[in-house]
């Protein structure tokens, strides 16, 4: 069985934000990536030419070939038909970079290689600095053994953490990231947009509510739940949540069911802080069924 070290040949298949992102991490933490390939060739020249000894190539096959261990970066639906088209040699690894599947996405390769997934749960808004946001962050690990400690290894020299996630749990693990991740910046869009009613617009909207997401996320990680935990559902205080829902219905009745299906999914976290008479959160969480059942 081969030992997969820092000197092994990398190749990165997908140089995109993820694909850009890692490969300069890894040549960072002083990894050996040696070749890069995309679909679009100018995408791979100008990821190699931010890399010492690295190659851009236009054929996938001549790419891999050149490669002890190959990431594939590409969008999900696309990693098994890539890894199908290419001639793997004994010896070889493949570790793919989806969050929501894991390694039977490689059932299809017959070679004998080593297998591996190996995701970041994290956002990459640009390829610069998604290099730069590896530190701190956790990486969702699963293959063969040999690979396992490969990656294990990859996560400490990048000064992150790891999380050993098996097949069958990865579509649950990618849905906390989504909801995090995607689906918050899609509300805080919401609450920005809701500025427009004050007489601001959106920018100035962000520009108020993103100090205090900051500000959440740092009480969240020092804290914890639930004492994180702060606002009018918390406080019991169920004359504002009623101002709350007059002004939705007048101004953006469709946004009435987000906000009381968000609260009633978080209602039991702020059950167990234990802020509130049990009347009182009992009256707060009917008023907030009703209006979610009805809209009116």
């Amino acid at each position: 069985m081969k030992k997969y070290t820092k000197d092994s040949k990398v190749t990165i298949i997908g140089a995109g934000r993820l694909g850009g992102s890692l490969a300069l991490a890894l040549v960072n933490a002083s990894y050996n990536v040696k070749s890069i390939f995309s679909r679009n060739f100018n995408s791979s020249v100008n990821l190699s030419r931010k890399i010492n000894n690295c190659f851009p190539s236009e054929s996938i096959q001549k790419a891999v070939d050149n490669a002890d261990v190959v990431f594939i970066t590409t969008p999900d639906d696309a990693i098994s038909k890539t890894a199908t088209s290419i001639k793997w040699v004994e010896g070889q690894a493949v570790i793919h970079c989806s969050g929501v599947s894991g390694i039977e996405l490689f059932k299809d390769i017959e070679a004998p290689i080593e297998l591996g997934s190996f995701h970041p749960m994290q956002t990459f808004a640009s390829i610069n600095e998604g290099s730069k946001s590896m530190e701190g962050i956790t990486f969702a690990i699963d293959g063969t053994q040999e690979i396992i400690e490969y990656l294990k290894g990859l996560s400490h020299s990048l000064n992150a953490n790891f999380v050993l996630i098996p097949s069958e749990n990865k579509a649950m693990y990618h849905l906390t990231g989504t909801l995090m991740g995607n689906l918050l910046l899609e509300y805080v869009a919401i609450s920005a947009k809701l500025w427009e009613h004050i007489g601001y617009d959106q920018k100035k909207g962000i520009q108020a509510l993103v100090p205090m997401m900051r500000q959440v996320a740092d009480n969240l990680e020092n804290i914890g739940l639930p004492e994180a935990l702060a606002g009018p559902y918390i406080r019991g205080d169920i004359g504002t949540i009623k101002k709350h829902l007059e002004v939705l219905k007048r101004d953006e009745p469709q946004l009435v069911n987000l906000y009381c299906s968000i609260a009633l999914a978080g209602f039991p976290f702020a059950e167990e802080k234990g802020t509130m008479s049990l009347q009182l959160r009992q009256e707060i969480k009917k008023m907030l069924e009703s209006e979610f059942k009805t809209g009116d």
